[in-house]
């Protein structure tokens, strides 16, 4: 996924975005990258946003990329994937949810934290004083060199899974019992 978002909040902010936070895009919606739409968070409170919102998906992207143990990361894959399988049956999946109603949702959530807390998140006024402070692990070069050896790894890749949930990303089916996706189903 392209980090320009991060890029356009540090230039909107003039600061570098301290290694401790990362930004939510308040409206959910990936592709709108302007500045009054992206808040810098902790880790912490990107799960909070996400969980109450119940968008289970991007709880589990969230939760991976927290210091956890393979196990725990793999009984979290396992909880997300269940309920995110329920809500598209139920047709309540996030991203089956209209535009308006999701924006809507948002917004809402936004106004009880301010009414709770008197700001939408806590924590936030500090983000002067971190940025000071941060270091970027990996230059933006590099980032971005590692981003296109990756794109081009899985360029004309699919998802591929047997009956026993083992998953693969290859261009060619692995073998006869393999099936395309990301879920095994009969």
């Amino acid at each position: 996924m392209s980090k320009n978002y991060v890029r356009i909040w540090e230039q909107h902010h003039r600061l570098k975005l301290p290694e401790n936070m990362e930004i939510h895009h308040i409206d959910g919606i990936h592709t709108n990258n302007d500045p009054t739409n992206l808040l810098a968070v902790t880790i912490e409170q990107h799960l909070d946003i996400h969980r109450k919102q119940n968008d289970y998906g991007a709880c589990q992207a969230i939760l991976m990329r927290m210091n956890r143990t393979e196990e725990q990361k793999k009984e979290i894959a396992e909880c997300a994937s269940k309920h995110q399988k329920k809500l598209l049956r139920q047709k309540k999946h996030n991203f089956q949810i209209p535009k308006e109603e999701r924006i809507k949702r948002s917004k809402e959530i936004m106004q009880k934290r301010i009414g709770e807390h008197g700001i939408a998140f806590l924590g936030i006024s500090d983000t002067k004083q971190n940025a000071k402070n941060a270091r970027s692990k990996l230059s933006r070069e590099t980032e971005l060199r590692m981003m296109k050896k990756w794109n081009d790894k899985v360029r004309n890749t699919k998802w591929w899974v047997n009956p026993q949930g083992k998953r693969k990303r290859c261009i060619n089916k692995p073998g006869d019992e393999w099936k395309e996706g990301m879920y095994y189903e009969n």
